[in-house]
């Protein structure tokens, strides 16, 4: 099942971590934007909203001023915070990684280690939905200690659910994912909790849950608000629908329902029989939504929107939060500043004059998704979706756009510029289906087309001398002879890749990443390019960058330093774990910026006075210092015995899951048996039209 496969790839990526981390010293930290990642709950309280922000943990937002909302702190919460509960000075953060913790004044101040996905209180018990779907209970009389297990209900898998005294009402499904039903739960007794009633909910995937006095409202994957009537726990049953796009959460106040999906509000008339659109609002992408008074905040991948639903026919923005987040792709720096490009995010200029507090000071976000970057002067190039862009960065606090160059098929199609590499005014551009370009940026105001060449899925593009290196994840890499920009023609091509992302070159010698790791070329005679060393980064290198007889390689799980002089017999220097995913690093004298969730700032090494001499095909943009290699310690034995301990957890969860998997057949078979049995009145009331679009 997908759930089986999650599983066992976040315990190989998470044994992999471990064995890397023993295999390789730690590299320091000096500092980290202040990035915030896809908030996934959110809680509205005074003039506070607490989010949780995934990697970002809790983060307090003022927002008192909608139009000048702030953060004002934040906790982490163990590595991905989900679902969020306030109650007087204590919050409560479900976290799919480290369980359910508890935070009173910024602080963490305790926790239970049952992962999860979201949070109820009533009273004095906190409920929370575990990552395997159980409902579980816990005694919080005392928030500052550890929060004591009271019960569990794990007879069905719970995909939303919502508290109202000790009753708790679900979405859940037993055996078959398509089998839905909307079940309410009696947890009077919590360590012994027991099915009230059960209704067919007709295959709906469910994203939220809302009772509201005796009506259940539950956001569904199939375009759809689906509408319960609750006023006898014991036997629910379908009232009525409203059609929707995709919606992602709901909130209900006095008979009006406030919708959320992915790019849009809806203001809903839900106090009669027939549901009827009051109002909607264009939107950024939101995941949660709650209405306090007259405003309705809307949180999810651009951090918070506050609007003011005062009139539910015509709903108005107040302000936001939008602080920089999204997944970095690509990262350039030059002197004081560096310049990130990502997810939801198309370019942001961060002041790292203080390593160890790097600053963002200018952000344009009128695009989205940008994948590539480089930084020439006081210009920067960025590699988007649909467009190749040029901005003036001579303000950092304000990045203008000076143009564009569309990255489109012939048939309108849009594709995206996953490189560039700019050299004096000429740009060299690869993207996923739109093949290689170059352009003439000598004015960037007006971009225009030079040559061409066609191939797919260009990952990374190096430019030395008269020779264009290519990394292509359908073609390896490629060698191009740009001596005449107008007509790139093939040199040479190696193609024993497991999908090529990123290429370095310096002198006759090219450094190529993939799946696999660090792949070192001969290129001395570009036409018969042949592999001379090799060296495994895991999992999947997605950046390199070259200093000295050192290569800085990215992959997802954080950054290794290779010592490539031996390309033959290639070892680790030295590596750092990052929190999150890795896409992309820059390297400018002895610190690493590394593009993840924000722009982190790493020292690989002490600096020296030795500075190194760059190919002469190559510009130089400034001195480079080399690398202090450490001692070489032998740590060959800690790592062989991690190997084993990691293998041996691999298989033991496999069989673990195997045995899951049976026990949940068995008990699917007995839940059959058993409702099989009982009297089917109660279904009488449900509905029978299949509500998927």
């Amino acid at each position: 099942s997908k759930a089986t496969v999650s599983v066992l790839y976040w315990t190989t990526m998470a044994l992999l971590s471990l064995v890397f981390m023993a295999a390789a010293a730690e590299l320091p930290l000096l500092g980290r934007t202040n990035a915030v990642d896809t908030i996934r709950g959110l809680k509205v309280v005074g003039g506070t909203a607490f989010a949780a922000a995934e990697t970002s943990g809790l983060v307090a937002v003022d927002v008192r001023k909608p139009e000048e909302a702030r953060e004002l702190w934040r906790v982490w919460t163990g590595g991905d915070a989900r679902g969020v509960e306030v109650v007087k000075d204590t919050v409560y953060v479900a976290d799919s990684r480290s369980g359910l913790q508890v935070v009173q004044n910024g602080s963490a101040v305790g926790g239970f280690s049952e992962p999860c996905l979201e949070v109820h209180l009533s009273g004095d018990v906190a409920y929370v939905r575990s990552t395997r779907g159980d409902v579980v209970a816990f005694n919080v009389t005392n928030p500052a200690s550890n929060p004591e297990f009271l019960g569990r209900y794990n007879e069905s898998i719970v995909e939303a659910f919502f508290v109202v005294g000790t009753t708790v009402y679900t979405i859940a499904y037993v055996g078959s994912e398509s089998d839905r039903y909307f079940k309410t739960i009696d947890f009077s007794s919590p360590s012994s909790p027991v099915l009230l009633g059960s209704v067919d909910a007709n295959r709906t995937f469910a994203n939220s849950l809302f009772v509201s006095d005796t009506t259940a409202y539950v956001t569904g994957l199939w375009n759809l608000l689906l509408i319960f009537d609750v006023s006898d726990p014991s036997s629910p049953s379908f009232t009525t629908r409203y059609d929707t796009r995709y919606a992602t959460d709901v909130d209900v106040v006095n008979g009006t329902a406030y919708i959320v999906n992915f790019n849009r509000f809806e203001v809903v008339d839900v106090d009669s029989d027939t549901p009827s659109l009051l109002g909607t609002l264009a939107v950024k992408e939101g995941n949660r939504v709650q209405v306090t008074g007259t405003s309705a905040y809307i949180a999810g991948h651009n951090g918070i929107q506050i609007l003011n639903v005062e009139t539910p026919s015509s709903p108005i923005l107040l302000g936001e939060f939008n602080p920089p987040g999204g997944d970095g792709r690509a990262v350039a720096v030059s002197e004081d500043y560096a310049y990130l490009v990502g997810d939801n995010t198309l370019l942001q200029v961060v002041d790292v004059r203080d390593p160890s507090s790097p600053t963002v000071v200018g952000v344009n976000n009128d695009f989205e998704d940008g994948r590539a970057v480089q930084v020439a002067g006081n210009t920067v190039y960025v590699g988007g979706c649909g467009f190749f862009y040029a901005f003036d960065v001579s303000n950092p606090q304000q990045p203008r756009l000076l143009g564009t160059y569309e990255i489109r098929s012939r048939r309108g199609t849009v594709h995206c510029a996953l490189s560039v590499h700019v050299i004096g005014t000429v740009a060299y551009v690869g993207s996923d289906l739109n093949g290689f370009k170059v352009l003439d940026v000598s004015e960037p105001s007006a971009i225009t087309l030079i040559g061409s060449y066609g191939l797919s899925r260009i990952e990374g593009v190096f430019v030395s001398g008269t020779t264009a290196y290519i990394a292509s994840t359908s073609r390896g890499l490629v060698l191009l002879d740009v001596r005449t920009p107008s007509s790139p023609t093939l040199i040479g091509r190696l193609g024993t890749f497991r999908a090529a992302t990123a290429v370095a070159v310096r002198g006759a010698t090219a450094y190529v990443v993939d799946r696999e790791g660090l792949h070192v070329i001969d290129v001395g005679t570009p036409s018969m390019p042949a592999v001379i060393g090799f060296f495994e980064v895991i999992p999947s290198a997605s950046d390199v960058k070259m200093v000295g007889d050192t290569a800085v390689v990215s992959f997802d799980a954080g950054v290794q330093l290779v010592d490539v002089s031996n390309p033959s017999a290639m070892r680790r220097i030295d590596g750092y774990v990052s929190p999150s995913r890795v896409r992309g690093v820059a390297v400018v004298g002895n610190l690493a910026y590394i593009a993840e969730k924000g722009m982190s700032v790493i020292e690989l090494w002490k600096e020296t006075l030795v500075p190194l001499v760059p190919p002469t095909a190559e510009p130089t943009v400034g001195p480079t210092l080399a690398p202090t290699a450490p001692a070489k310690s032998n740590k060959k034995e800690l790592v062989i015995i991690l190997i084993l301990v990691g293998a041996a957890l691999v298989l033991a969860a496999v069989l673990g899951m195997l045995w899951w998997r049976k026990q949940q057949q068995q008990h699917h078979d007995r839940i059959e048996e058993r409702n099989n049995n009982v009297d089917m009145a109660t279904r009488d009331n449900t509905f029978s039209p299949d509500l998927r679009v």
